[in-house]
């Protein structure tokens, strides 16, 4: 078993349905998979960079951390069982979906090309070697996107990063579907001849932004009220 396998002793789950690159409105989008490379931090955890590409012509780029810093693709919950990393969860549903193969498979597989990656020192980006993705490179699959409102990081005295009261709006993926019967991988192992999950999801979230702002020590911090995208959405 290869170190980003899957593991026998934990069980597969569906995401919860919850409540160059511009912000997406809420919604389910049908995508092209524009760039996909492996990279790895300088703590040890291990990412799979994704940039997607919808009918419109919008990008949007996206950093899944799928392992840890001890390269594990798990944590404990608390009841003390083992549940596979959320992030782990969507990259490997992504290669399930489009290839058959699990994400390390796909790493194996992976392909050693020059790809243009920011570089925060010189502030432009760069070409820069990396392992690509090559088998999931232009091939279509369904995705949840979430807009949220979340409170901006800045650098505190001791140099850590914590939240303050500035307010910033992100996408999330939440999750990717198979782009011909919008099943997710959970609903495809049990042979599902309907989709539940993704009507469901598109129902409860798409034109709304989540607040997640946190209250921060002696300020206030406000996220900006956002009105429901009136953009047609994949359907």
């Amino acid at each position: 078993m290869g170190k980003f396998s899957m593991h026998d002793d934990i069980k597969m789950k569906e995401t919860s349905l919850g409540g160059g690159s511009f912000l997406w409105d809420s919604g389910v989008y049908k995508t092209i998979v524009d760039m996909a490379y492996f990279d790895q931090s300088q703590g040890g955890a291990h990412s799979l960079n994704v940039t997607l590409l919808n009918e419109d012509g919008k990008k949007l780029k996206q950093t899944l951390w799928f392992t840890n810093r001890k390269e594990e693709v798990h944590y404990i919950n608390q009841k003390g069982e083992k549940d596979y990393l959320p992030s782990y969860t969507t990259a490997n549903n992504l290669c399930l979906i489009i290839t058959g193969d699990d994400i390390n498979e796909t790493f194996e597989a992976s392909e050693k090309k020059m790809v243009n990656v920011y570089d925060f020192n010189e502030k432009k980006e760069k070409p820069t070697e990396k392992s690509v993705a090559t088998a999931l490179l232009g091939k279509q699959v369904k995705v949840a996107i979430l807009k949220q409102t979340v409170n901006k990081r800045v650098k505190d005295a001791k140099g850590d990063y914590v939240d303050s009261a500035e307010t910033r709006d992100e996408n999330q993926i939440r999750e990717f579907y198979f782009p011909d019967s919008d099943l997710t991988v959970v609903e495809k192992s049990k042979d599902a001849k309907e989709a539940l999950m993704m009507p469901k999801w598109a129902e409860r979230n798409t034109g709304k932004t989540l607040n997640r702002v946190k209250a921060v020590a002696g300020t206030t911090a406000t996220a900006t009220a956002t009105k429901p995208a009136g953009k047609k959405l994949f359907n």
